[in-house]
């Protein structure tokens, strides 16, 4: 299983290099041929229609997943549940865009809301062909999927900005996608449902989609009152602002590591049964995920300004702080969502649900104590929470449902955070005295000299040695399973 699962991540990671590249060019142009408003426009609707994407799936493409032994009618009815969200929430989006527009006091809003409310309808037609092919790990096709199906997209919006269209770009951009995705998802699972029937059991299934979809719900709304709250504080051009900083800092986390979750998650899933394979299992990916993740952040905090000028141009200075601090909150946001994954793997979809509703409370009280001193109150509260409430409040509440204890969550990040944390210090401190002429140096220099201490600092620990062995061991069993 560790070598399928390993074969199949360096599938999916190759994959996701291709869809960071796609991503980072796009947005380097996309922000170079649009206004900050048209982003700030578009993110105004995303938040509810993102939210509406919770429910079109409805939890039913991970209950294909993770049940032991599922059939042809169970998957058929499932097929059916989709349809009929999509169809009723692309009706429901439809219906409210007027109210969208007058919440933003935006008339523009009312046709993009509708025109967004599309994506509900195509989406839901393929969500069980997508639970299939992971279910079946057949993530080399998924990686086929999705990469040309953000391609298509990506071309669809540039060629949109490119003919004057504004931000109808990016209502074309998304739509594209979905429509893509859905017909190469038929063609590559080659599965046709059944007409519903009664008697398949498809019950259970849907009382643990109806607890997984509950906690993606709260889940959305806690993620999405921060960008709420700009654009109702700051208006459309801060948002944008915002926008594009978050994408931006999301953008190698949102690409490598949901992928990498989904053959984690089929994976771990396959072990829920025997709880010490599990937590050994667990705790190893954890640390790597997390070593990963900081390799990822911190030239990410400290060149903030030069990434800035190279992806977004000129005109988006304001970016700079919010990207600081959005940066972050990228360092927990990958430890959450595997801590989330494993929870998933046991079955403890309603505990997930309590949980995020906490998370939810949380969020919200922060984000009304920053909205005191602005947009960047409101950032700095949702990032700082993340880092010293929300993610140790989540990693001890999850110990009570799964086999793995607090402490041993501990000590498997201590070393990682600290050596992370002493780094990022010295180069932030050596970065007041050195500057370079040109962005790309800069980036390459101080991104050197921060990976360099960051290794040194996490070998002077036995364990993370013994974790960074492993990677490179993993590492070079891809390269010689490619050749």
């Amino acid at each position: 299983m560790k070598e399928r699962a390993v074969k199949s991540a360096g599938i999916t990671l190759a994959a996701q290099g291709i869809k960071l590249i796609l991503q980072l060019g796009s947005v380097a142009i996309l922000a170079r041929l649009l206004q900050p408003s048209d982003f700030g426009l578009i993110a105004m609707v995303t938040v509810f229609t993102g939210l509406a994407l919770q429910f079109m799936e409805g939890g039913l493409s991970m209950a294909t997943i993770q049940r032991d032994q599922i059939t042809h009618a169970q998957v058929s009815n499932l097929f059916w549940v989709n349809g009929a969200l999509g169809t009723a929430l692309c009706l429901l989006g439809i219906l409210i865009s007027p109210l969208v527009a007058i919440i933003y006091d935006e008339p523009r809003l009312t046709l993009v809301m509708a025109a967004m409310s599309l994506t509900f309808l195509i989406g839901g037609l393929s969500v069980q062909h997508d639970a299939l092919l992971r279910r079946q790990m057949r993530f080399r096709a998924i990686s086929v999927i999705d990469i040309v199906s953000m391609a298509a997209g990506i071309a669809a919006g540039i060629t949109a900005a490119l003919g004057g269209l504004e931000y109808w770009a990016l209502v074309i951009s998304p739509i594209t996608t979905f429509a893509t995705k859905t017909i190469m998802r038929w063609l590559s699972a080659r599965w046709v449902p059944s007409m519903m029937s009664r008697g398949s059991g498809v019950r259970p299934l849907l009382g643990f989609g109806a607890n997984l979809t509950g906690a993606n719900f709260i889940g959305y709304l806690a993620t999405n009152i921060t960008p709420f709250a700009v654009g109702y504080i700051g208006g459309a051009q801060a948002l944008g602002f915002y926008n594009r900083a978050n994408n931006l800092t999301t953008i190698p986390s949102s690409q490598l590591m949901p992928p990498v979750m989904n053959v984690m998650q089929s994976a771990l899933t396959r072990l829920k049964n025997d709880p010490e394979r599990l937590r050994r299992a667990a705790l190893s990916l954890l640390s790597k995920i997390a070593i990963a993740t900081m390799l990822i952040t911190m030239p990410m905090f400290i060149t903030a300004e030069w990434l800035v000028a190279i992806f977004l141009g000129d005109g988006w200075e304001q970016s700079v702080t919010l990207f600081r601090i959005l940066a972050l909150g990228t360092i927990v946001a990958p430890i959450n969502t595997f801590t989330a994954v494993i929870m998933i793997s046991v079955g403890q979809a309603s505990a997930l649900m309590k949980w995020k509703a906490i998370t939810f409370a949380i969020i919200l009280a922060s984000v009304v104590f920053g909205a005191f001193w602005g947009v960047l109150g409101v950032v700095s509260a949702y990032s700082i929470s993340g880092v010293l409430i929300r993610t140790p409040g989540f990693l001890y509440y999850s110990s009570m449902y799964q086999p793995i204890k607090f402490i041993e969550y501990i000590n498997s990040l201590r070393p990682i955070l600290f050596s992370a944390l002493v780094s990022v210090l010295f180069v932030m401190f050596v970065k007041e005295y050195y500057v370079f002429d040109h962005n790309l140096a800069s980036i390459f220099v101080f991104s050197m000299l921060v990976w360099s201490l960051f290794l040194f600092f996490l070998c002077l620990s036995k364990a993370s040695r013994n974790t960074l062995l492993d990677m490179l061991f993993i590492i070079r069993s891809l390269f010689k399973d490619n050749k």
